[in-house]
């Protein structure tokens, strides 16, 4: 269970340091601008599975700091 709240909060901080909606593309930090370009659609399933993973990582939250796994 743990293995699984790690992941998805590796998974969440990458998404979103990942997902920045004001810039065009990834690659404006160097000469690569086309390596990491991507279009509206890629853009809703970066958010899409970045707001699947923040769920995840907050329901791995309660249920391990609950009693359900004592």
């Amino acid at each position: 269970m743990k293995l699984v709240w790690y992941l998805s909060s590796l998974v969440t901080i990458f998404l979103i340091l990942f997902n920045n909606p004001k810039a065009t593309s990834f690659g404006n930090l160097g000469n690569q601008s086309q390596l990491f370009s991507y279009t509206k659609s890629t853009q809703k399933n970066i958010q899409l599975i970045t707001s699947i993973s923040s769920l995840i990582f907050l329901l791995m939250t309660i249920i391990l700091t609950s009693n359900f796994t004592k």
